[in-house]
């Protein structure tokens, strides 16, 4: 029974490390990238959408396959490759940069995504095999810290490189440290635990069935939405405030990213121990305000410095609602798919994937042909609307555990 067991916290020590090297390019990536296209590039911001779009067209197409994988116990080996995968895109991203070439940026952007896609599901499911239900928040919380942390790291780094060398050795020094990421997970590669299997009765599983299928939908429209916004925060404030400085504009992220680093592993823990569904909903309600408030802030601060203390302020409370509705949301598909979270991840990363490739796209036709602020007025309403949907799939999905755990060999009962 699994209040018998510990969670395994040293053999997820490797898999923590190699996040903060991989993460070092996260920010930078996809800070640079519509930075880069739209300016120096000279594209369109659909063309922009398109080229952020296509970061994350790679996860959904093999997100599923990279489940399969993991199914077979070779998790730690889809981390590796996925961080040798993203190497390879760094590099190729190098010399699309080097060619201001847009068509070969955006190759190298499906291939970033490809590695993405095996590096997550890879981790996702090496963290949830690793720790108990109790623990499951607390863990992928963690993971979320040190992210964070390689993500702040590496924008320091990265803009020092930037200014001091160039543009083109920030992404080579990413290639390097993921590789250097990759190497560190599969060096230390501990005994697989027991396999566990739940044997459900067919009522019982359809029911955990119906309730994932609710979430999933949920989560999906929820980052169709936000996704709206990905390409568009940068240069909707460097169209409101012209001129900055970019090292200036990344500071609007800092204290956001400093919360997640320090603070990642106890908002999870904390989301272990609360309601779930208040957590989703209330992170869900924040997003939407914020949303909705950041797309007024030009109009309500006409000086840079201020308007941009009030996004990171913004940014910073968004980041905390979102890091423990992430922690809750890993831990309700660890606990769904336990003993096969590689196949609940694969196909949760397949369908968040498709949800941020399609989004950037609408979002950049109403910058391009209504207005630039009409994306965030359309996410920010729209977000109110996705509330009840968390609510009932988190319910539906809490009397399916329960059911679950009445009728299962392995009564494990945790209240959600």
């Amino acid at each position: 029974m699994e209040n018998e067991q510990r969670s395994n916290w040293a053999a997820l020590k490797s898999v923590y490390y190699s996040a903060i090297f991989c993460s070092l390019g996260f920010f930078l990536v996809r800070f640079l990238i519509p930075i880069i296209a739209y300016t120096i590039m000279g594209v369109s911001a659909t063309e922009v959408a398109l080229v952020f779009s296509v970061l994350t067209l790679g996860t959904a197409v093999f997100s599923p396959i990279a489940g399969r994988v993991v199914k077979r116990g070779r998790r730690r080996e889809s981390i590796a490759f996925g961080a040798m995968v993203r190497a390879m895109a760094y590099f190729g991203m190098t010399v699309a940069i080097i060619l201001n070439d847009i068509g070969l940026l955006v190759l190298n952007s499906i291939v970033w995504g490809v590695g993405a896609a095996f590096y997550r599901v890879g981790s996702d499911a090496e963290i949830s095999e690793r720790v108990i239900r109790d623990n499951r928040a607390e863990a992928f919380g963690r993971r979320e810290s040190f992210s964070a942390t390689g993500s702040i790291v590496g924008a320091i780094v990265g803009f020092e490189i930037m200014y001091m060398i160039g543009l083109e050795t920030v992404f080579l020094f990413f290639a390097v440290m993921n590789i250097f990421g990759g190497l560190i997970v599969i060096r230390h590669r501990p005994p697989l635990e027991p396999h566990k299997e739940i044997t459900l009765l067919p009522s019982v599983h359809k029911a955990v069935s119906a309730g994932i299928i609710a979430l999933v939908i949920a989560a999906s429209l929820d980052t169709f939405i936000a996704a709206l916004l990905s390409p568009f925060v940068e240069i909707f404030i460097l169209h409101n405030y012209p001129g900055l400085d970019l090292f200036v504009l990344a500071l609007v992220y800092l204290p956001a990213g400093i919360i997640s680093g320090l603070f990642g592993a106890p908002l999870g823990k904390y989301a272990d121990k609360r309601n779930k569904v208040r957590i989703v909903s209330g992170a869900v309600f924040v997003g939407a305000i914020g949303t909705l408030i950041l797309a007024f802030v030009p109009a309500i601060f006409s000086v840079a410095w201020h308007g941009l203390l009030a996004i990171a302020v913004l940014f910073t409370i968004g980041s905390v609602a979102g890091v423990m509705a992430y922690t809750v949301m890993s831990s309700v598909l660890g606990t769904a798919y336990e003993g096969r979270a590689g196949e609940g991840f694969g196909m949760f990363e397949a369908a968040m994937g498709f949800s941020r490739f399609s989004a950037p796209l609408i979002g950049g036709l109403l910058w391009d042909f209504i207005d630039p602020v009409v994306p965030f007025l359309f996410v920010g309403l729209s977000g109110f609307l996705l509330i009840p949907i968390y609510i009932h799939g988190m319910r539906q999905y809490q009397s399916a555990i329960a059911l679950r755990n009445e009728t299962s060999p392995v009564n494990d009962a945790q209240e959600l």
